[in-house]
């Protein structure tokens, strides 16, 4: 069995990464955390509609145009740069560590819309970029996430059959895009939240990265 993870918002905090990063810029807390959340909302736009309309830029293109776009006439050139690139050292949630070091002996890998770049900076911060087996970036298929080719990506890269993957995000859409195309997915709901009908329910929902050893036991003895 493979457990593929997604990495911002599942294994990254990147809402709390990137408000810190505006709050360090003197923006005040609360209206960090708005801008933080605004900011993503319109890296996803971005990304998906790169993605149907075979307009591709990289993660990293993505996000600098997003941090632009919402903080148009705030902060200078140089300023808009560095908050963007907070994508690179992003913290960790706080289950994130115990909860790999609780998955040892397992495969791990990672499938991120971000660039192989990205991921690495932000692994290698926190000492993980060896805790992975692979660490796998859409950008050679030049599509992201939810398309399926995304993920076939994947199992191309690990050389893994659909079966035998358990798929993990924080992301409703990426759960519920993952189990159409034959992954088991779990969300990890990490905002307990209402995931929107997405016409396929995730395989499994849990609330913390703690619970995993128990979802991968009950799939293995059913």
């Amino acid at each position: 069995m493979l457990i593929l993870f997604d990495a911002y918002g599942t294994l990254f905090d990147w809402h709390g990464g990137m408000a810190q990063a505006l709050a360090q810029e003197g923006v005040e807390v609360d209206e960090a955390a708005r801008l933080a959340a605004e900011i993503r909302g319109v890296q996803l736009q971005l990304a998906w509609h790169a993605a149907l309309t075979e307009a591709y830029r990289d993660f990293d293109r993505v996000t600098r145009d997003a941090v632009a776009h919402v903080l148009q006439g705030r902060f200078e050139p140089e300023t808009l740069e560095r908050i963007a690139r907070a994508q690179d050292h992003l913290p960790l949630f706080p289950d994130v560590a115990e909860g790999l070091n609780r998955l040892r002996g397992e495969q791990l890998a990672i499938l991120s819309n971000g660039t192989l770049r990205a991921l690495q900076a932000a692994l290698s911060r926190h000492g993980l970029l060896f805790a992975f087996d692979h660490v796998v970036s859409v950008d050679p298929v030049r599509t992201y996430k939810p398309a399926r080719r995304a993920y076939q990506h994947a199992l191309q890269v690990l050389k893994a059959e659909k079966r035998d993957v358990v798929f993990v995000s924080s992301n409703d859409w990426d759960a519920a895009a993952a189990e159409h195309f034959g992954f088991r997915a779990c969300h990890l709901n990490r905002t307990d939240g209402r995931a929107l009908p997405y016409g396929r329910a995730p395989h499994a929902v849990i609330r913390s990265m703690a619970e995993l050893p128990h979802l991968l036991s009950s799939i293995r003895t059913p």
